[in-house]
């Protein structure tokens, strides 16, 4: 798998093994307008593997074609349906705690 992009973001609240979220209800809304660099070329709608730093995992598609180099946010990376989306937490997290987020090409 190659790294698309990556950004480190703090959890907006406390979450327990098992729940379900999504990236809206993990982080507020000025972490999800943290801009990060793509770092490869992807085409709109193709799945890009999200990796929360062993809290849990999904495969979402891009909302727009994306360039090497691009500066983006997940607000600007998915459309809504996308970053709705819910996925199992594997492990309790506290609000605060810093995540890393890696997204990579499957």
């Amino acid at each position: 798998m190659e790294k698309f992009t990556s950004i480190e973001l703090k959890l907006n609240k406390d979450v327990k093994k098992g729940n379900k979220e999504s990236l809206l209800s993990l982080f507020s809304f000025e972490e999800r307008i943290k801009r990060m660099e793509v770092l490869i070329d992807l085409d709109e709608g193709q799945l890009v593997k999200v990796i929360l730093e062993g809290l849990g995992e999904t495969e979402l598609k891009l909302g727009n074609d994306m360039e090497k180099g691009d500066s983006k946010t997940i607000m600007t990376l998915f459309w809504i349906p996308e970053k709705s989306t819910l996925f199992e937490m594997r492990r309790d997290a506290k609000a605060g705690e810093n995540i890393v987020v890696n997204m990579l090409k499957p």
